[in-house]
Protein backbone atom coordinates (compact mmCIF):
# COMPACT_ATOMS: atom_id res chain seq x y z
CA UNK A 1 0.00 0.00 0.00
CA UNK A 2 1.39 3.37 -1.06
CA UNK A 3 -0.17 5.14 1.94
CA UNK A 4 2.11 3.21 4.32
CA UNK A 5 5.16 4.51 2.44
CA UNK A 6 4.18 8.19 2.64
CA UNK A 7 6.41 9.73 5.31
CA UNK A 8 4.51 13.03 5.24
CA UNK A 9 1.31 11.31 6.31
CA UNK A 10 3.08 9.55 9.19
CA UNK A 11 4.81 12.77 10.26
CA UNK A 12 1.41 14.49 10.34
CA UNK A 13 -0.11 11.64 12.38
CA UNK A 14 2.75 11.78 14.91
CA UNK A 15 2.56 15.58 15.17
CA UNK A 16 -1.20 15.43 15.77
CA UNK A 17 -0.70 12.71 18.38
CA UNK A 18 1.93 14.81 20.14
CA UNK A 19 -0.32 17.87 20.06
CA UNK A 20 -3.28 16.08 21.62
CA UNK A 21 -1.08 14.25 24.12
CA UNK A 22 0.55 17.50 25.26
CA UNK A 23 -2.86 19.14 25.59
CA UNK A 24 -4.21 16.38 27.84
CA UNK A 25 -3.83 16.72 31.63
CA UNK A 26 -1.85 13.96 33.33
CA UNK A 27 -4.87 12.68 35.28
CA UNK A 28 -6.66 11.98 31.98
CA UNK A 29 -3.63 10.09 30.60
CA UNK A 30 -2.52 8.14 33.63
CA UNK A 31 -2.54 4.37 33.26
CA UNK A 32 -1.55 3.70 36.87
CA UNK A 33 -5.04 2.47 37.86
CA UNK A 34 -5.23 -0.25 35.19
CA UNK A 35 -1.61 -1.23 35.90
CA UNK A 36 -2.43 -1.66 39.60
CA UNK A 37 -4.89 -4.41 38.68
CA UNK A 38 -2.09 -6.56 37.25
CA UNK A 39 0.00 -8.89 39.40
CA UNK A 40 3.54 -7.59 38.90
CA UNK A 41 5.20 -9.79 41.55
CA UNK A 42 7.16 -11.61 38.82
CA UNK A 43 9.01 -8.42 37.78
CA UNK A 44 9.36 -6.69 41.16
CA UNK A 45 12.75 -8.32 41.94
CA UNK A 46 14.10 -6.73 38.75
CA UNK A 47 12.39 -3.40 39.40
CA UNK A 48 13.94 -3.24 42.89
CA UNK A 49 17.29 -2.67 41.15
CA UNK A 50 15.96 0.37 39.24
CA UNK A 51 16.92 3.63 40.90
CA UNK A 52 17.95 6.91 39.26
CA UNK A 53 17.20 10.62 39.29
CA UNK A 54 15.05 12.19 36.60
CA UNK A 55 14.33 15.92 36.71
CA UNK A 56 15.68 16.11 40.28
CA UNK A 57 13.31 13.38 41.50
CA UNK A 58 14.23 9.87 42.51
CA UNK A 59 12.70 7.21 40.31
CA UNK A 60 12.54 3.86 42.05
CA UNK A 61 10.18 1.13 43.14
CA UNK A 62 10.18 2.63 46.63
CA UNK A 63 9.20 6.15 45.52
CA UNK A 64 6.74 5.32 42.74
CA UNK A 65 5.40 1.88 43.58
CA UNK A 66 5.28 -0.91 41.02
CA UNK A 67 2.51 0.49 38.82
CA UNK A 68 3.91 4.02 39.01
CA UNK A 69 7.40 2.89 38.03
CA UNK A 70 6.09 0.80 35.13
CA UNK A 71 3.98 3.72 33.92
CA UNK A 72 6.99 6.04 34.16
CA UNK A 73 9.10 3.63 32.08
CA UNK A 74 6.31 3.23 29.51
CA UNK A 75 5.88 7.01 29.20
CA UNK A 76 9.60 7.61 28.76
CA UNK A 77 9.89 4.75 26.25
CA UNK A 78 7.04 6.41 24.34
CA UNK A 79 9.04 9.66 24.24
CA UNK A 80 12.11 7.85 22.91
CA UNK A 81 10.38 5.71 20.28
CA UNK A 82 8.04 8.46 19.05
CA UNK A 83 11.02 10.68 18.31
CA UNK A 84 13.00 7.71 16.98
CA UNK A 85 10.26 7.28 14.35
CA UNK A 86 9.97 11.02 13.76
CA UNK A 87 13.73 11.32 13.22
CA UNK A 88 13.70 8.56 10.61
CA UNK A 89 10.62 10.00 8.88
CA UNK A 90 12.25 13.42 8.72
CA UNK A 91 15.30 11.80 7.08
CA UNK A 92 13.02 10.29 4.43
CA UNK A 93 11.30 13.64 3.88
CA UNK A 94 14.48 15.73 3.77
CA UNK A 95 16.19 13.20 1.49
CA UNK A 96 13.85 14.37 -1.26
CA UNK A 97 16.13 17.39 -1.59
CA UNK A 98 19.62 17.32 -3.08
CA UNK A 99 21.29 18.08 0.25
CA UNK A 100 24.45 16.19 1.11
CA UNK A 101 23.80 13.12 3.28
CA UNK A 102 25.35 14.68 6.39
CA UNK A 103 23.23 17.83 5.98
CA UNK A 104 20.14 15.69 5.44
CA UNK A 105 20.81 13.87 8.73
CA UNK A 106 21.59 17.10 10.59
CA UNK A 107 18.50 18.85 9.25
CA UNK A 108 16.25 15.89 10.12
CA UNK A 109 17.66 15.84 13.67
CA UNK A 110 17.20 19.62 13.96
CA UNK A 111 13.58 19.33 12.86
CA UNK A 112 13.01 16.60 15.45
CA UNK A 113 14.56 18.72 18.20
CA UNK A 114 12.41 21.68 17.19
CA UNK A 115 9.30 19.51 17.51
CA UNK A 116 10.50 18.31 20.94
CA UNK A 117 10.96 21.88 22.17
CA UNK A 118 7.56 22.98 20.86
CA UNK A 119 5.95 19.89 22.36
CA UNK A 120 7.31 20.65 25.83
CA UNK A 121 6.38 24.33 25.44
CA UNK A 122 2.84 23.33 24.48
CA UNK A 123 2.76 20.97 27.44
CA UNK A 124 3.57 23.90 29.75
CA UNK A 125 0.17 25.38 28.87
CA UNK A 126 -1.67 22.24 30.00
CA UNK A 127 -2.90 21.80 33.59
CA UNK A 128 -1.09 19.07 35.59
CA UNK A 129 1.74 18.93 33.04
CA UNK A 130 5.30 20.13 33.50
CA UNK A 131 7.71 20.84 30.67
CA UNK A 132 11.03 19.13 31.34
CA UNK A 133 14.41 19.70 29.75
CA UNK A 134 15.07 16.01 30.45
CA UNK A 135 12.15 15.07 28.19
CA UNK A 136 13.55 17.24 25.39
CA UNK A 137 16.93 15.51 25.84
CA UNK A 138 15.25 12.09 25.79
CA UNK A 139 13.30 13.05 22.66
CA UNK A 140 16.50 14.35 21.07
CA UNK A 141 18.31 11.10 21.86
CA UNK A 142 15.49 9.05 20.35
CA UNK A 143 15.54 11.25 17.25
CA UNK A 144 19.33 10.93 16.99
CA UNK A 145 19.07 7.14 17.00
CA UNK A 146 16.26 7.25 14.41
CA UNK A 147 18.19 9.68 12.22
CA UNK A 148 21.57 7.96 12.44
CA UNK A 149 20.64 4.32 12.74
CA UNK A 150 17.55 3.86 10.60
CA UNK A 151 17.87 7.04 8.52
CA UNK A 152 21.55 6.40 7.82
CA UNK A 153 20.84 2.84 6.71
CA UNK A 154 17.94 4.07 4.57
CA UNK A 155 20.17 6.63 2.83
CA UNK A 156 22.98 4.12 2.36
CA UNK A 157 20.59 1.65 0.73
CA UNK A 158 19.07 4.39 -1.42
CA UNK A 159 22.46 5.69 -2.55
CA UNK A 160 22.88 2.79 -4.96
CA UNK A 161 19.58 3.53 -6.65
CA UNK A 162 19.69 6.14 -9.39
CA UNK A 163 15.97 6.65 -9.75
CA UNK A 164 14.52 9.88 -8.45
CA UNK A 165 11.61 9.85 -6.03
CA UNK A 166 8.36 11.63 -6.74
CA UNK A 167 8.52 15.14 -5.37
CA UNK A 168 12.32 15.38 -5.62
CA UNK A 169 13.45 18.93 -5.08
CA UNK A 170 16.80 20.19 -6.31
CA UNK A 171 18.31 22.99 -4.28
CA UNK A 172 21.55 23.23 -6.21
Amino acid sequence: MRILKNEFLWIAIILLGLFFSSATPYSDQSIVSPLEKVNWSWIEPTLEKVQFDYASHEVSLETKGTAGLIEFLIRKAAHFFTFFALGFLFVKAVSRTSLHVSLTLLFAWTLSNTVAIFDETHQSLTPERTPLLQDVLLDSTGAMFGVLLVGGIYLALRKGKTQKRTGYISLG
